[in-house]
């Protein structure tokens, strides 16, 4: 239902914020990783998911879109709530858990509070297939945004730097463009 929230944060937990979109607090839980990162009174743009529980609506919130998209496939796993899931992207964040889930490693997976060897070696067999799925995008994003930079003019190098330092999760190839242009451009400025 809401992709994002974006708004002014106005209260922080352990576990969740409250953040102020126009007078509206939406409370929102976060992993404790994240929340360590905020600061009240700055604008912030949370990737969420709505939830429902026992008919009650529950937000859930992410600093990246990558990690929300995450979050989606690790609750779909039976036997693994939103509890765990919040827990994983806490303790290992993205690359934590795509690294544990492609090398099918279950004692780092598996050492995760809530988590033990069963629900991890769970986590491996559904979601090993579809992470491919998830990483995927960004890079025929890569791939593509390639090209249009080396059609620019752009040798690989410079190619190279402004790919690695971008986020090409969640955003389509003429924003990643734009964004590159931009960064090329100060860089040569």
């Amino acid at each position: 239902m809401f992709s994002y929230i974006e708004g002014i944060l106005s209260r922080i937990d352990d576990v969740s914020i409250v953040l102020d979109v126009n007078g509206i607090g939406f409370h929102i839980y976060i992993p404790p990783s994240s929340a360590r990162s905020l600061n009240v009174n700055k604008v912030y743009k949370i990737f969420t998911s709505l939830l429902l529980n026992n008919g009650i609506p529950i937000l859930y919130g992410f600093l990246t879109e990558k990690e929300r998209d995450l979050f989606n496939l690790i609750i779909n796993v039976s036997g693994i709530g939103p509890k765990i899931g919040i827990t994983l992207i806490s303790e290992l964040g993205y690359e934590g858990i795509v690294r544990g889930i492609k090398s099918e490693d279950l004692d780092v997976l598996g050492g995760v509070s809530g988590v033990g060897k069963k629900r991890a070696k769970k986590l491996v067999v559904e979601l090993k297939d579809r992470l491919i799925d998830l990483e995927g995008i960004s890079q025929e994003n890569r791939k593509l945004l390639t090209e249009v930079l080396k059609k620019l003019g752009y040798n690989k190098s410079e190619i190279r730097k402004v790919i690695e330092e971008m986020d090409l999760e969640g955003n389509s190839l003429e924003d990643l463009v734009k964004i590159s242009l931009k960064r090329l451009s100060k860089g040569n400025g």
